[in-house]
């Protein structure tokens, strides 16, 4: 079964490698991992959603008479990108110009993560990994040393 599943991520990796867009806002604050296609190759997006676990699958009527409809995979949740795209990518995507596109990518995400995204994050009272309230403290530690 593993052998299965490293030889469907490799052949999305290669995928990813034509048909792939790693994007972000001027700004830094939004991320995005992409596939669009013509809707006439909806099974192999569905199958990539299916494999991936995350994203959603969106489908565009066609823009222009001449053109297809469209059908796309985006991946925007921020624990999607780190948890699920970023170590297929790091583990499959080969050699290429989208590997070093993926990468300058890559590191801005990383960047973002680690300093400016809204999350949870723990109380910094040693052993304690309850959710930060106020001043960097859990909501036991924060009364107890303001005298609440």
């Amino acid at each position: 079964m593993q052998r299965a599943a490293e030889e469907v991520a490799a052949f999305f990796a290669g995928f990813v490698a034509g048909e792939g867009c790693f994007s972000g806002s001027t700004a830094g604050s939004k991320f995005l991992f992409e596939i669009g296609l013509g809707a006439t190759d909806r099974k192999i997006l569905q199958d990539l959603h299916t494999f991936l676990e995350a994203g959603h699958v969106y489908e565009s009527r066609r823009r222009k008479p001449h053109y297809d409809d469209e059908i796309s995979i985006q991946v925007k949740a921020f624990r999607a990108l780190i948890w699920v795209v970023l170590p297929l990518r790091d583990a499959h995507l080969p050699p290429s110009y989208k590997r070093q596109q993926y990468l300058a990518w890559r590191a801005r995400l990383l960047d973002y993560w680690e300093h400016k995204a809204k999350r949870v994050r723990p109380c910094v009272v040693e052993g304690c990994d309850k959710p930060r309230r106020a001043h960097k403290l859990c909501r036991h530690h924060l009364y107890e040393q303001y005298g609440m």
